[in-house]
């Protein structure tokens, strides 16, 4: 067995800056950052959160490179991580990496503090851990995934009306409206007025709720 390293200084790592709109689902190791593993084929790794705690992830070799997959998504959530968060990966030599995360702020994260943020908002667990946030101070909806509404989400009359988002003769008002997950990624979602005066969610939803691993039968 190869002799770990011990102190962070001595240790290989990398450095990620979150950006785009899938780091919550998958996260890529750098290409020229392979040639630490001496060659092995780590196909289960461990990562070491701020708090000393282990989350258990899964690597997967696609063509375009090696990620972090399956159990990453759970590591993201308890550590409330977000879009242009920045993280630093130090490897150990083995199969683990201790991870510092840093916030917008350029500081080390408070995961604490994140954790107690106040939830203002009205927040639907999904059974898959996911989320969406639909942001509202008065009025929320909840909506079971089914087949008819993968693509195009119905928004209840009454909430559309007390929201601003058409009026009571079925007139549209805005054309877009902002979802926003527990991690705060935002998803501009496009507003569509039927003929019958349904209003749905359209162009948006379906990328919201791929990002957050939604799947048929959850309550949304």
């Amino acid at each position: 067995m190869d002799k770990k390293l011990k102190s962070p200084l001595e240790r290989p790592s990398f450095r990620m800056f979150l950006v785009g709109d899938d780091f919550s689902q998958h996260l890529p190791i750098p290409p020229a950052f392979i040639k630490n593993f001496n060659g092995r084929r780590l196909g289960k790794c461990t990562l070491r959160g701020p708090s000393g705690k282990c989350w258990a992830v899964e690597l997967e070799q696609r063509w375009d490179g090696l990620f972090f997959h399956k159990g990453w998504p759970g590591f993201v959530k308890d550590h409330f991580i977000e879009l242009e968060d920045f993280l630093i990966f130090y490897y150990d030599g083995g199969s683990e990496f201790n991870v510092t995360i840093y916030d917008k702020t350029c500081c080390e994260k408070d995961v604490k503090a994140a954790a107690k943020r106040p939830a203002s908002d009205h927040l639907a667990e999904t059974s898959t851990g996911g989320a969406i946030l639909f942001k509202s101070e008065n009025a929320f909806f909840i909506q079971t995934l089914k087949s008819y509404n993968l693509y195009a989400m119905l928004i209840p009359k009454d909430i559309a009306i007390a929201e601003g988002l058409m009026s009571s003769q079925g007139i549209l008002i805005k054309e877009t409206i902002m979802l926003q997950d527990q991690t705060g990624r935002s998803c501009l979602t496009h507003l569509y007025l039927k003929p019958d005066g349904r209003l749905m969610m359209t162009e948006g939803w379906t990328t919201c709720r791929k990002a957050n691993q939604i799947s048929l039968g959850d309550d949304i």
